[in-house]
């Protein structure tokens, strides 16, 4: 059984954080010893002192007070750290994923035009070769593409003519996806059991129609088959990391469709959404958690299928592990410099704390003064009274005392939390960034090996003298047509096997057509021998990403080979696909950036993709520019792939919070000895 609801007061939040209840406990604890102490005063030295011990009632009922807005003060700062790292994890988790898919709807519709596939599906009946072939094919495509477990091919009457998965025995389909996708121009995105993936559950498919270019004519539909499970296992191992929180993934019903836990939400489960609040408290299976769902950001006009990222805390430790260590085991000293992390209400607590203890040491003073006074009455009952005042007096100022350390040692506890808490998410954000930018990029090493595959490409660079003006027309067609689907490219240019250009995308840099490439990336990519491999440019500025006033800028231009269609290994040119760093580098940062309650990047906030020699990349930050050396104070950037950082610094007076990422690759995108590149995300935050 499942219910929810939302924590709306103090007392039930507080239930959920031992660390503050034990301070709480403490605190009744000596307020009790301070109401038998008073009573004590009262009993014994009401004549002496009656004006004094109201006084000590009074100040009593205003540390009562102030205790309340402690408590309430502290359960607040608790929740709101919890609900900012829960909103964090479900907003990445779902936003991660929709820009992956992203890419699945450019790679679907590019590939069913792919000459090969368009011919293979124009033979009536393929033999066992030609199926050989056209499946070797598509495992090249798969080999680049490693987020695809399946590629199938069928024809109009759901015939499967090809794919992949030979564990498999399919056939034929009748799956209603066939239908729909042939009624439709664009791309067909599907979650649910398919006979196209048998024994599979729910697959998650890419489906686009394939027609014959000069007629139009429908000849069957090719199918993308996503490794859901797979992908979904990373994104969850990159946020928890040792968390003992569940990730999902939710449709529009609130049904599990992913899960990082199965022994503790089972997908199918139907869950309750916990959006536009907090969080949400939820009994699952018995158990009791913290809930937040996130919607989806979209990437560049993508949505997708209604889905909702959601994550779980366990109610025992979401503010517990965590958080205050309770009364006794206080983080560390106050250096005087960490007031910044305190919210208004603790500070002002603090300061009227420091007030009334004040107060309570003169009443305490003139008590003293007054009793020593009384000692030499002659009334032997003004004497008695007298000589036992002074035992309350101190009592009283020993609980004050101690009272105030609890103030102190729990302000000072939680201070640290806080602290603790920004750095962890100025190294989360930073991670993040360089996640981002790790993904994107794999995907364009990916990209510039499938398109040297074109066959159209290597039948013009092999054949024998200079290409016609058909041929280069022909050329730059295909190539605009990519760079219409994949956006993320400044252009696209293909060179013979003497670096010339031969064709471009883009009509703007035509200029370039019958020029040698002068990067030395050229002759890299001319030196490979195998459809695996790629090489990519330094980080420089270049003619081939020229702005519009024609200034060079700085880019990561990727290449791979086009090799001759009849001699294996024989390099007869290359594509090198240019990225448009400049913009969206600096999207990958601002996506990685805090922001504040109307979604605007908080003040005092900024992000650097670094290389190791600190380098700037990308700069949400006009005041520094790419090219130029990133200075941080005494902060480090010597960090292995894949690690983590986070410190507090002073750079030009300002004390700031800085976190950094070193990259780590993705998949097998900078692990498989292909290519190296260290990056850093750099986030920078004041204090």
């Amino acid at each position: 059984m499942t219910t929810t609801e939302t924590p709306r007061d103090t007392h039930t939040l507080l239930q959920l954080m031992p660390g503050v209840l034990a301070y709480k406990d403490e605190l009744n604890a000596l307020n009790k010893q301070w109401i038998r102490t008073t009573l004590t005063g009262k009993i014994n030295s009401n004549r002496v002192a009656a004006t004094l011990i109201d006084f000590m009632e009074g100040t009593q009922s205003k540390f009562l007070i102030l205790q309340d807005k402690l408590i309430a003060a502290l359960a607040e700062e608790n929740s709101k750290k919890t609900a900012l790292a829960m909103a964090g994890m479900s907003q990445v988790a779902i936003d991660i994923l929709k820009r992956n898919l992203f890419e699945r709807t450019a790679d679907v519709g590019f590939l069913a035009t792919d000459d090969d596939i368009v011919e293979f599906l124009r033979l009536p009946e393929p033999d066992a070769d030609g199926v050989r072939r056209m499946e070797a094919r598509l495992r090249a495509y798969r080999d680049k593409y490693t987020v695809y477990d399946e590629i199938v091919i069928l024809d109009t009457e759901g015939r499967i003519r090809a794919h992949l998965d030979k564990t498999a025995d399919v056939r034929r389909s009748a799956d209603p996806l066939l239908a729909e996708a042939l009624s439709r121009d664009g791309y067909l995105e599907t979650f649910r059991p398919s006979d196209i993936r048998p024994g599979k559950g729910a697959a998650l498919l890419y489906s686009h129609r394939i027609l014959r270019p000069d007629t139009g004519e429908a000849l069957g539909v090719l199918c993308l088959s996503f490794d859901f499970t797979g992908e979904m296992a990373g994104i969850a191992t990159n946020l928890l990391r040792d968390l003992k929180a569940v990730l999902c993934i939710l449709d529009d019903r609130g049904k599990v469709i992913s899960t990082s836990d199965p022994g503790r939400i089972p997908p199918g489960a139907t869950l309750p959404m916990a959006l536009d609040r907090q969080f949400a408290l939820a009994n699952i299976r018995g158990r009791q958690y913290l809930a937040k769902t996130a919607r989806t950001n979209g990437y560049q006009g993508f949505v997708g299928l209604p889905w909702f990222g959601h994550i779980l805390f366990p109610v025992d430790t979401a503010f517990g592990d965590n958080d205050d260590s309770g009364p006794g085991e206080r983080a560390g000293p106050d250096n005087g410099q960490d007031a910044g992390f305190l919210s208004g209400a603790l500070k002002e607590i603090d300061d009227d704390a420091d007030d009334i203890l004040s107060d309570l040491g003169l009443v305490v003073l003139n008590g003293e003064v007054m009793a020593a006074k009384q000692i030499v009455n002659a009334d032997p009952v003004i004497r008695q009274e007298a000589n036992a005042l002074p035992p309350v007096l101190g009592a009283i100022h020993q609980v004050g005392e101690k009272i105030r350390g609890v103030f102190a040692e729990s302000i000072l506890s939680l201070q640290e939390t806080v602290r603790s808490s920004r750095l962890d998410d100025a190294r989360f954000l930073a991670s993040l960034a360089i996640d981002i930018m790790d993904r994107n990029l794999y995907e364009r090493a990916n990209d510039c090996r499938w398109w040297a595959l074109n066959s159209t490409f290597r039948r013009t660079l092999a054949a024998a003298g200079r290409p016609t003006e058909e041929d280069r027309r022909r050329l730059h067609d295909i190539l605009a047509y990519i760079n219409a689907l994949y956006t993320v490219y400044s252009t696209l240019i293909l060179y013979d096997a003497h670096g010339t250009v031969v064709a471009v995308s883009d009509p703007e840099a035509s200029g370039l057509v019958g020029r040698e490439l002068p990067g030395c990336y050229v002759k890299d990519c001319l030196r490979l021998r195998d459809p695996q491999q790629y090489c990519v440019s330094d980080f420089d500025a270049c003619g081939e990403y020229a702005g519009k006033d024609g200034m060079t800028r700085h880019t990561y231009i990727y290449n791979a080979a086009v090799l001759h269609p009849d001699e294996s290994g024989t390099a007869v040119g290359g594509i090198a696909i240019v990225f448009d760093s400049q913009p969206q580098f600096r999207a990958m940062l601002e996506d990685a950036l805090p922001r504040d309650e109307d979604g605007n990047v908080s003040d005092g906030c900024s992000a650097f993709f670094v290389d190791r020699d600190r380098r700037i990349i990308s700069s949400t930050d006009e005041a520094w520019k790419v090219g130029e050396t990133l200075t941080l104070g005494d902060f480090r950037l010597e960090l292995e792939n894949g690690e983590q950082r986070s410190d507090i610094v002073t750079v030009d007076g300002v004390r700031r919070i800085v976190g950094c990422a070193m990259s780590s690759g993705y998949r097998e995108y900078k692990r498989d000895g292909i290519y190296a590149n260290d990056v850093a995300a750099v986030v920078v935050i004041d204090v």
